[in-house]
């Protein structure tokens, strides 16, 4: 089967985020499959001097074809007028277009594509910022073409039966076209809980027990929930700390400052993520919208419980294995907490539940669902 890829090679450059994760995990594993002949497809801005995409990209050694035009430029092209026609640099022998993100681009000619949305969260109406002016910019926007794409697209891959419900409900979409491929593990966070210690994280806090969060301090994680979960732990005199991997929205950042029980570590390598995952008391996830949620089931591999909130795919993704709770709950979030701490029993039983839960997910099983998938729906 031959197959071009299309992505943006931008959210692939490590450290990433759950969608850069999906890419760079599915396509090298596509890539190694003796009934796949994989073609990445990108804008040329991307490639370096020595012809490849840049260091941190996990994808620079696969085969590739680019175009010359700008990245986002085309993308609002092809969005708004359907221009310009990609057949060109669409191979004769292709038998599928496949993008694990949810760009569709126009051709002239019909080749069978696929295409991967992992999330429709402008077109939700009860989030806090569904009625920002962003949003609702970002909503007329995803308006114009998505439902467009959704129509046209052969198959629409998404990452969680609830975005799969979601693309239904809101956008109309034909069940039967849908397919949940759900998202994995890397084997480095499985290895995290039998193995060494790896290496020493940067700016935890020393000797003192610690929650993570991977994902930033930020509006859309729940970002103020943490700043009132460190509150009650303060006034329990609590010693657990809260520790924040990745971007941080700066009203936030400003205001952990005033709480010494929060540390704030910017972006975290993944060479060190699978010790901080490991060595945290559970990982406290209170993101309000997740399409699916990767860093919970990343923590659970390695052997840490997970805390999530009640809202999105978070309860589908840890299913029985994981702690769910309301987001705005800050004292029973913090019973939870303490009694990770002071009950080994219940820590050592929740440490096996995650471990044998996230065991179910694994890329390999996402790039099998997409192969199958496209060899049934494929044309005689």
């Amino acid at each position: 089967m031959n197959i071009v890829s299309f992505f943006h090679p931008q959210r692939t450059f490590l450290p990433c985020s759950g969608v850069g994760r999906h890419i760079n995990n599915i396509l090298p594993d596509l890539a190694t499959r003796p009934a796949v002949d994989l073609q990445l497809l990108f804008s040329r801005q991307w490639i370096g001097a020595d012809g490849k995409l840049p260091a941190n990209c996990p994808l620079r050694d696969l085969p590739h074809a680019t175009f010359p035009w700008p990245e986002n430029r085309t993308e609002r092209l092809w969005k708004l007028l359907g221009r310009p026609r990609m057949d060109r640099f669409i191979p004769a022998e292709t038998d599928w277009i496949y993008s694990p993100v949810e760009t569709l681009f126009p051709l002239r000619r019909h080749v069978q594509t696929a295409i991967t949305i992992h999330d429709i969260h402008p077109f939700e109406p009860d989030l806090p910022w569904s009625n920002s002016r962003q949003n609702r910019w970002a909503r007329f926007k995803w308006g114009r073409w998505m439902r467009r794409a959704i129509e046209q697209a052969d198959v629409v891959f998404t990452v969680s039966q609830f975005s799969r419900q979601r693309m239904i409900d809101l956008l109309g979409a034909k069940p039967e076209k849908i397919v949940n491929l759900s998202s994995g593990v890397e084997q480095a966070f499985f290895d995290a809980a039998s193995g060494p210690a790896g290496p020493a994280v940067p700016g935890l806090p020393t000797g003192r027990p610690y929650v993570s969060m991977v994902g930033g301090l930020r509006h859309r994680k729940g970002g103020h929930h943490y700043l009132e979960l460190a509150k009650e732990l303060s006034r329990r005199e609590s010693p657990i700390q809260i520790v924040i991997a990745g971007p941080n929205d700066a009203d936030l950042a400003d205001a952990a400052r005033a709480h010494p029980n929060i540390h704030l570590l910017g972006m975290v390598s993944d060479a060190h993520l699978p010790a901080l995952l490991h060595q945290s008391l559970a990982i406290v996830f209170l993101s309000l919208y997740e399409g699916f949620g990767i860093p919970p089931l990343e923590a659970m591999a390695t052997g840490t419980p997970a805390i999530v909130a009640n809202r999105a795919s978070l309860p589908e993704v840890v299913g029985q294995a994981g702690i769910i709770v309301e987001p705005t709950d800050s004292v029973t979030i913090a019973d939870h907490c303490h009694r990770l701490l002071t009950d080994t029993a219940h820590r050592e039983a929740l440490q096996q539940r995650s471990r044998s839960h996230a065991a179910g997910y694994r890329w390999k099983k996402c790039a099998d669902t997409i192969l199958q998938t496209l060899q049934e729906r494929s044309r005689k």
